[in-house]
């Protein structure tokens, strides 16, 4: 019986870690955190950013041609955050993993960093693929 106890404990830990948001969650969070025209980018536009970027899952995380990418946000584990493995500017101070976590307010923290750089927004593939144009606003309609 402890044996059973402790692994629902372990399961339990493990399912907390992460989360996927649904759209109206993942709303409620940008404005929450200040999001809401941030930098002249507005909350339509961010959650379009992260509904192509990780569908909303914190524990998003794709390798591809040598580049990891991280969390709600698909940061760059060569730029913004660090990994150990790879060598990284690590411009948002911190390591990629906590990008992996549910606790979003560091993510945000570094996507607002990356909002102002000179680039903004289109450092974002993501972002300038699917999120440019002003229609974004529709996809949270339902959740004000």
């Amino acid at each position: 019986m402890k044996g059973l106890w402790f692994a629902f404990l372990c399961l339990f830990a493990q399912a907390s870690e992460a989360r996927i948001y649904s759209k109206c969650e993942m709303y409620k969070e940008l404005k929450k955190h200040g999001m809401e025209d941030y930098y002249k980018v507005g909350l339509g536009h961010w959650l379009c950013l992260i509904l192509f970027s990780s569908g909303f899952n914190t524990e998003h995380y794709v390798y591809t041609e040598g580049h990891p990418y991280y969390g709600l946000f698909h940061l760059s584990g060569l730029i913004w955050c660090t990994d150990g493995r790879h060598n990284s500017q690590n411009i948002c101070r911190i390591d990629c993993e906590q990008f992996l976590d549910d606790d979003i307010t560091d993510d945000i923290k570094c996507a607002k960093i990356i909002a102002r750089t000179s680039k903004g927004m289109l450092f974002w593939t993501h972002f300038y693929e699917y999120c440019t144009h002003p229609v974004p606003q529709i996809l949270y309609w339902e959740c004000v």
